[in-house]
């Protein structure tokens, strides 16, 4: 077992991962939402379901996630930089799950390949930068497959216990991962390997993985499943499968807009191992688990970067396969794709992993900790003592969560005292700053904070800056990244 080889991936894909760290760790509505909700078991208050759907109001993805997030934060004094730190520790551990299936499916040295591919993989770092649920689901997928592999490979019947268990968890960390179904029963009718009986002993083994959902399901009138049915069918939108393509690529091995030759080159990748007597078999597996990659973008039409969690490594390993038949025929090749692969990730991780999670993932680029405290500094620092009023332009609009948790967390830890908010508040939405919606009766002090404005529409900015030049006026103002902060005195 090359352990040692293995240590030093995983050791490389840390350090990948953990480059401008913590001063790339990102946090924004829908972190501040979920680390309030885990502080809230911390005293008690047990979850039965998580975070809810961008899509519909009465979709929720599983609890787990804050059940991860509740021992870090107590742990860390709440510190959501903590989080981001396991986070990344979480994503890196993903090398050892392609080292075994690459050595399952062919051979101990495509292994290690797959390995490195995943530790270099820019696709994979972002993935450890997003603090959310569906960056988790990573690993479960992979254990998904992991499992499937030993039965199909190795005769280990066994396998299916671990592949139910892996689904159960990739779909409490997002719902979109139920379609994992589909590969499941093609690959249960391709490679007919699968002894009854242990399919039998892997359903309860899913069902408690899933227990949350079912648990949920029973006590709210099964509001999921009906919602899932009464959702419109889409027509297939098979054009996602050009821009998908082109991103696994992009992401993975190549940074060059590859456009309709993406899936091309996949087909090619696909049909030259699969001319290969000796690996049909694995290029079957592998294909049939790229291809479900499509399946969430075909039916929902959304481009959503974590819907692919897990997918794309398929690809790597395939590309693994095919990096060591090159360095069979000739080394010098071999080592100048690793070449090639190895600048393409590391130019997007060195020029775009400095900003956090890309644009494909999150609303917000740039809401960063490090702009966040050196904009709370600021405001402390000119409040110098006094009570003052803080209020924010935010996405979600008139929403606090955000500046209420970095207040709580940040400003209260390190100069003892919060602000008031000076503006109302959304009603539902966690955060416990003290409201003041009378502005006579606010400090005379008063900083207004403008988020990035990315989603929030010009009538509302005008609005918001209209209400606030009428009760004060600027004195000051500070730009911290992407984050501004306006310093004000009562009119």
């Amino acid at each position: 077992m090359p352990w040692k080889i293995i240590l030093l991936i995983f050791i490389l894909a840390l350090v990948i991962r953990f480059l401008y760290f913590p001063n790339n760790v990102y946090f924004g509505y829908d972190q501040a939402r979920d680390s309030f909700v885990s502080l809230e078991i911390l005293k008690g208050h047990l979850k039965l379901i998580g975070p809810p759907s961008s899509i519909n109001d009465n979709l929720f993805h599983g609890p787990l996630i804050y059940y991860i997030y509740a021992p870090i934060y107590f742990l860390s004094d709440n510190n959501p930089e903590v989080v981001a730190a396991v986070f990344r520790v979480i994503n890196s551990l993903g090398v050892i799950s392609v080292f075994f299936i690459g050595w399952m499916l062919f051979n101990r040295n495509i292994g290690l390949i797959s390995a490195f591919l995943f530790a270099i993989s820019y696709e994979q770092s972002q993935y450890s930068l997003f603090i959310s649920h569906p960056s988790l689901a990573v690993l479960p997928v992979m254990l998904f497959y992991l499992g499937l592999s030993l039965v199909i490979f190795k005769n280990r019947q066994w396998g299916l216990i671990v592949s139910a268990l892996g689904l159960g968890l990739a779909i409490e960390f997002h719902y979109v991962h139920s379609l994992l179904v589909i590969p499941l029963a093609v690959i249960l009718l391709t490679f007919r390997k699968f002894k009854i009986k242990y399919l039998f002993i892997s359903l309860p083994v899913f069902l408690l993985s899933i227990l949350s959902f079912v648990i949920a399901e029973l006590k709210f009138n099964f509001r999921e499943i009906k919602t899932l049915i009464s959702q419109q069918s889409q027509v297939f939108d098979l054009g996602q499968i050009i821009p998908i393509s082109q991103r696994w690529l992009h992401d993975n091995f190549l940074s060059l807009n590859l456009g309709f030759l993406a899936p091309l080159i996949l087909l090619v990748a696909a049909v030259f191992t699969l001319r290969k007597e000796r690996t049909k078999k694995q290029a079957v597996f592998l294909t049939i688990w790229f291809t479900a990659g499509f399946i969430p973008y075909i039916f929902s039409k959304s481009p959503s970067y974590y819907y692919n969690a897990g997918s794309s490594v398929s690809l790597l390993i395939l590309g693994a396969f095919l990096i060591y038949q090159f360095m069979q025929k000739n080394k010098i090749l071999g080592f100048a794709v690793i070449a090639i692969t190895l600048v393409s990730n590391f130019s997007l991780i060195y020029s775009l992993n400095f900003k956090g999670p890309n644009k494909d993932i999150i609303i917000q680029p740039e809401m960063l900790t490090v702009y966040e405290r050196g904009a709370l500094d600021y405001i402390y620092d000119r409040a110098a003592g006094q009570q003052f009023a803080a209020d924010a332009l935010t996405s979600p609009l008139n929403v606090n969560t955000t500046w209420s948790y970095l207040f709580e967390w940040y400003g209260r830890n390190k100069y003892g005292y919060l602000p008031v908010w000076g503006l109302e508040a959304a009603a539902g939405f966690p955060g416990n700053l003290k409201v003041e919606t009378d502005r006579a009766r606010l400090p005379d002090k008063r900083f207004t904070i403008i988020e990035p404005t990315i989603g929030i529409g010009a009538s509302h900015i005008a609005d918001f800056f209209k209400e606030e030049n009428y009760f004060s006026k600027v004195l000051e103002e500070k730009q911290f990244g992407p984050i501004k902060v306006q310093e004000r005195i009562r009119i």
